[in-house]
């Protein structure tokens, strides 16, 4: 199932930036100059000596800027969403990172001084009715190496919206009106996402969890989110696409079905990808035979869970930590959702081609976090086949290849 036919990445792969438009008389504060022909003014736009600051009028207007594509000067793009597993048991979010490579003077920030830090840039793939956004940002470092001969290098880091919305603090959060005498996980999180100038997106749902009420002044929005995905057991990132916030639970039981994509050797399937790279793992960190948890609130309200056999056999693997839910019927919930102590191998990643023997751009370009996948491959006596979580995923694109690689994880 192709996203794009006969994929070509010189041509269909658009490595843009937003930058003012050259072709525009709107003044733009910054970079336009006093004096010159860009002009204040029009419906809507900030007037001098007519319209007072902080009022609704604002200095130019969309069109002064525009996505200007740089494909023919790019060297290679990496670029990946998603998190981590913090202590073995819930996501910690990554704020989504792309690194791009360009040979240009006119895009060289010591040439063009529209080029700067926070510059938004997007990567998307686009070829006929097909458009998909792969990966939004803002720009965060730029460093340019030149040679002797005049060719110069561009590196440039970007992160998504994400990476502003962690680092935000929320001047009042406030949840006490709740009629249910609780949060929820998703409540708690999109009131955050709110507060700091975030969009949460339709795609979102709920999970399991109850949180309790809190109304507090000037708190960290890193704070809420982590607790929420901690307690919810769920996974999020921004969607490239909308930069809407994305919050689902993450799959209980990693059982696949007909119509999940599975990475391996078994040509025959119709929901395959080929394998190009297999890493599997064994990590005692990520195998707890004895879990203790504790309310945040009470720290003498608590529940363990322990393995015995397993201790016995091969020594106690412990842990602790406080969970911030309403009772120790709550904390009972998650701990049986949490506790594994049977897996001791796992496959941490699995890489594919995006583009296919064929030429085709296929589904592992647009697979995001939070999706099952499946893993088969067969060889002498080595059999894997199995389904995990995604919790993160990686693109590496050159001139003549793109590869993508996912971060595995087994829920219990």
């Amino acid at each position: 199932m192709a996203i794009i036919q006969d994929f070509n990445i010189a041509t269909d792969l658009k490595v843009e930036l937003f930058l003012p438009d050259i072709d525009s008389d709107t003044f733009i504060l910054g970079l336009s100059v006093l004096g010159g022909e860009d002009v204040l003014g029009g419906v809507g736009n900030f007037i001098l000596g007519e319209s007072l600051l902080g009022s609704t009028d604002v200095l130019g207007t969309g069109s002064a800027f525009v996505w200007q594509a740089v494909e023919a000067e790019t060297i290679s793009a990496d670029f990946g969403v998603g998190g981590d597993i913090q202590d073995a048991y819930y996501f910690q979010p990554n704020a989504g990172t792309g690194r791009i490579s360009l040979q240009s003077y006119e895009f060289d920030p010591n040439v063009n001084k529209n080029i700067r830090t926070n510059t938004k840039m997007r990567v998307r793939a686009v070829k006929g009715a097909v458009n998909h956004t792969l990966f939004t940002g803002y720009i965060d470092t730029i460093n340019v190496q030149y040679s002797p001969d005049g060719w110069n290098r561009i590196d440039i880091t970007a992160y998504d919206l994400w990476k502003a919305l962690v680092n935000s603090r929320i001047a009042t959060f406030d949840n006490t009106g709740l009629a249910a005498g609780y949060a929820t996980p998703l409540q708690n999180f999109a009131t955050a996402v709110n507060a700091v100038g975030g969009v949460m997106s339709l795609e979102s749902a709920a999970t399991t969890g109850k949180i309790p009420l809190v109304a507090e002044t000037d708190i960290q929005a890193n704070g809420i989110f982590n607790e929420a995905l901690q307690v919810g057991l769920a996974v999020c990132w921004v969607d490239p696409e909308t930069e809407q916030v994305v919050f689902i639970p993450r799959p209980d039981v990693a059982n696949g079905t007909s119509t999940t994509w599975v990475v391996g050797n078994n040509h025959g399937d119709a929901y395959h990808l080929c394998m190009s790279d297999i890493t599997v793992a064994a990590d005692a960190d990520s195998i707890i035979n004895s879990l203790y948890v504790d309310l945040v609130s009470d720290d003498t309200q608590s529940i363990a869970l322990e393995d015995t056999d397993s201790i016995e056999l091969y020594g106690e693997n412990f842990t602790s930590l406080s969970l911030n839910v309403i009772d120790t019927d709550e904390l009972t919930i998650w701990a049986g959702k949490v506790f594994n102590t049977t897996v001791t191998k796992l496959v941490k990643t699995v890489e594919t081609p995006a583009i296919d023997r064929e030429g085709n751009l296929t589904q592992a370009s647009v697979i995001t976090p939070g999706q099952l996948l499946g893993v088969k491959f067969t060889k002498n006596e080595l059999a894997i086949d199995e389904y995990y979580t995604i919790t993160k995923v990686n693109h590496t694109i050159d001139v003549n290849s793109w590869y993508t690689q996912f971060e595995l994880w087994k829920a219990a």
